[in-house]
């Protein structure tokens, strides 16, 4: 199985039940009628990037994604958010190898996280001994409403 596309996308929820915010969320996200699977970090170089609205997910569908995830209580602030980079060896050429996903979540803001997800996308790099040749965040951070349980999530989600 390789995939073909993917989207990121995010949501937020929340509600006086934690379970219920986790699928508040996920059904802001466009994915809460999926059966989510995590999978891990890499992208292969012909995959395509769509926007949400240019998917189309059955309902039921075992949907395979990179999942960053963050719960709260009231008054907290949570925050997640996924990023993926292009590689390659040759710095200012678009010869793309693959691409690498990176994720970060916690009680933070949108700032931090963004700051987080761009050292992991970094270090995988280098790891690897290539260079980002692009890169796309999406991150999402709020404060729980007073009374409330609230989740963020950010999803990388392949498409086959």
């Amino acid at each position: 199985m390789i995939p073909r596309a993917f989207f990121v996308t995010s949501g937020v929820g929340m509600d006086p039940e934690p379970a219920i915010a986790f699928d508040r969320a996920l059904r802001d996200a466009g994915i809460g009628e999926c059966n989510l699977v995590e999978v891990s970090s890499i992208l292969p170089a012909d995959a395509v990037v769509l926007d949400r609205k240019h998917a189309s997910i059955k309902p039921g569908t075992i949907t395979f994604c990179v999942l960053s995830r963050a719960d709260g209580g009231s008054g907290d602030v949570v925050g997640a958010g996924v990023g993926y980079g292009w590689l390659g060896e040759e710095p200012g050429t678009a010869n793309r190898a693959f691409g690498i996903i990176g994720e970060h979540h916690g009680h933070h803001a949108r700032a931090f996280l963004a700051g987080k997800i761009q050292e992991k996308l970094d270090k995988m790099a280098a790891m690897r001994e290539l260079h980002v040749l692009a890169r796309e965040l999406v991150v999402e951070s709020v404060e729980v409403e007073h009374g409330k349980f609230g989740s963020v999530v950010v999803a990388l989600v392949l498409l086959f």
